[in-house]
């Protein structure tokens, strides 16, 4: 089922929604918030209402104080997107800037009060001697079990920006404006791993928030080499682990807030695994209490193990099986892994699940990156 409004469009694979954006930033906006009004409005009772001012029991004040805080050192043209979006979709700006937030603001509330471990996202790639054919990245997104119940929205948004800069997809729920796991039209994925547990958790909120420095970097960025030059050139506000990738290689980038290194101790080629914690031996750091650390170095390790296992013969059939391996079975996905991704950065294609709810669903990204008029 397709949907048109105002030069933008929503197309339904499964049980996900591509939205596809053209125009200036606060154009875009409009779209998206006509296209995705439900999903927008669901999630925004879901996050907000019953779990944000329910069961956390944030009042709306400091939640609004908050979220604003979050905003205020955006990049002009996201900010933007976000009052497009409140143009057209029943939601005032105030609730946009929550939603915006809700990652941030809702998770962290409720995880602040509940002396839950939870795990923070799995990625791994293969290339070369690993995969049977073209390089495979697949990504697991942790955080709440709850949010599974926010992926009924999930969506893929691709944004054909007329200022000049890449088409760019980004996965994610309904009304964020920032990435965590996209690519490019140029075929550079990235996806974003906390990295608390080697990086800690000072946080600067006078600097631009680090996902949304990745959506800029994928906005700007033709090749890995440019890429890299944008992390070497950018502080980040948090610790955070990137893995990033082209259909010939993967780079893993450890981003705490007082440096940058890419990741250079390969004893594997054509093999990359993400956590959260650096493993790059420069840094000098001791490796992390598995057990404090939501099992960062069992999963990582797991990942290792079925790469060998598999090495030479890991399709995209067999890394949705690698990624459907849960930690008590030696793999990596927990009862938090709230959606799964793979790229193929050549075939420019992506397949998402949200464990218990979808299956596999293939989408044929390549198809939307590439603009209307060629």
């Amino acid at each position: 089922m397709i949907n048109q409004v105002e030069g933008g469009r929503s197309v339904k694979f499964g049980g996900f929604t591509v939205l596809d954006l053209y125009g200036t930033w606060r154009e875009m906006g409009r779209q998206y918030g006509a296209l995705a009004q439900k999903e927008l409005t669901e999630t925004y009772a879901a996050g907000i209402e019953d779990n944000l001012f329910g069961r956390a029991g944030k009042g709306r004040d400091a939640a609004d104080s908050a979220a604003l805080g979050f905003y205020a050192n955006y990049p002009y043209r996201f900010k933007e997107l976000l009052a497009g979006m409140s143009e057209t979709s029943g939601l005032d700006f105030s609730q946009h800037l929550l939603l915006n937030a809700i990652e941030v603001e809702v998770a962290g509330e409720i995880w602040a009060g509940s002396g839950m471990t939870q795990a923070h996202c799995t990625g791994i790639a293969v290339w070369g001697e690993y995969s049977s054919g073209p390089l495979i990245y697949g990504r697991n997104y942790d955080y709440f079990g709850w949010f599974r119940d926010l992926g009924k929205n999930l969506l893929v948004t691709v944004y054909h920006p007329c200022d000049g800069s890449l088409a760019v997809a980004a996965i994610g729920y309904p009304g964020g404006v920032y990435m965590t796991t996209g690519m490019n039209e140029r075929g550079i994925f990235l996806a974003l791993n906390n990295g608390e547990p080697s990086g800690g958790a000072l946080a600067y909120h006078n600097r631009v928030p680090a996902i949304a420095e990745l959506f800029m970097f994928l906005l700007d960025s033709p090749d890995l080499d440019q890429l890299e030059s944008f992390f070497q050139s950018t502080r980040s506000n948090f610790a955070y682990v990137i893995g990033t990738a082209d259909d010939q290689t993967s780079r893993c980038f450890e981003w705490p807030v007082f440096d940058v290194k890419r990741r250079l101790s390969v004893k594997r080629p054509g093999l990359m695994v993400a956590t959260n914690h650096f493993t790059e031996p420069s840094w000098g750091l001791p490796r992390p209490d598995d057990a404090k650390f939501s099992w960062t170095r069992s999963r990582r390790q797991n990942l290792l193990n079925l790469a060998e296992h598999f090495k030479g013969s890991i399709d995209v059939a067999r890394m949705k099986k690698i990624l459907d391996t849960k930690l008590k079975d030696l793999g990596a996905t927990t009862d938090n892994t709230v959606y799964q991704v793979i790229a193929v950065p050549g075939s420019m294609s992506l397949s998402l699940k949200i464990p218990e709810l979808t299956d596999w669903t293939d989408i044929p990204i390549g198809d939307f990156l590439r603009r209307q008029d060629g």
